[in-house]
């Protein structure tokens, strides 16, 4: 029984991170050199140890991400932008995607520098360090780091932090002029509360009238539900800028 499990078989709070499971797992997977330089097999190995300690990670993982997947192979984006990186599996996963498409980069904006910290161990192990960028900070501030740096906008954003931040951020993505007429928004997590505002807003039905007098930014959206492993009901909002 290695710490994370003797710690795990001690707790009895429900807990969905932040109790060691995000270094156990960054140990775990740099140990094997047989994984360095494979992306796929890393994100195998990623859910199958979650599997086997029977915990829920905080990742896309490989079924919310087939959709996702899909936009990325039919708009092939330049850039790409994710708000909340976590451990860096959807960076992987997408940001490698992305590179075998010929795409340009993939930005990874993470409130905690400890989770991108592991993010970056990852990263790199994967072999995307030159491909992928991890950004530390509040989104709303690194979002204008990006378009500091940026020559051109994010082609696809991809909302995936804290819900209550998921709408004031877009906002600031708008403001700033990162996504371009065409940009797709992509925002996991939309069924809970804390992400009414933001639904209200890509589906322009604000409950005050007067708050789409003079709008700019408008979305089409399309919602694509799914079951969480604990069994709640969820959704996932593909949404483009029109």
């Amino acid at each position: 029984m290695d710490s994370y499990d003797q710690y795990a078989t001690a707790s009895k709070a429900t807990v969905w991170h932040g109790d060691g499971r995000e270094k156990a797992l960054q140990t775990h997977i740099i140990s094997q050199p047989s994984l360095r330089n494979q992306p796929e097999a890393i994100l195998s190995e990623i859910d199958r140890w979650a599997t086997e300690k029977n915990i829920c990670m905080m990742t896309i993982g490989p079924e919310r991400s087939s959709p996702i997947m899909d936009l990325i192979n039919s708009t092939r984006p330049s850039t790409m932008a994710e708000l909340g990186g976590y451990i860096g599996y959807s960076a992987i996963k997408f940001g490698n995607e992305m590179r075998r498409l010929g795409g340009t980069r993939y930005l990874s904006l993470e409130f905690s520098a400890e989770y991108a910290a592991v993010a970056n161990a990852l990263i790199e192990f994967a072999g995307l360090g030159d491909f992928v960028q991890v950004i530390v900070g509040p989104a709303s501030e690194s979002l204008g780091k990006v378009a500091e740096e940026l020559q051109t906008g994010i082609d696809v954003l991809f909302i995936d932090h804290h819900e209550r931040f998921y709408l004031s951020d877009l906002k600031s993505a708008e403001g700033l002029g990162l996504l371009n007429t065409g940009a797709f928004v992509v925002a996991d997590n939309v069924d809970a509360p804390g992400a009414k505002d933001y639904m209200q807003w890509v589906d322009g039905r604000e409950e005050d009238a007067s708050v789409d007098e003079g709008r700019r930014f408008k979305y089409r959206s399309q919602r694509l539900p799914y079951v969480l492993p604990n069994g709640q009901q969820d959704a996932l909002v593909i949404s483009k800028l029109i």
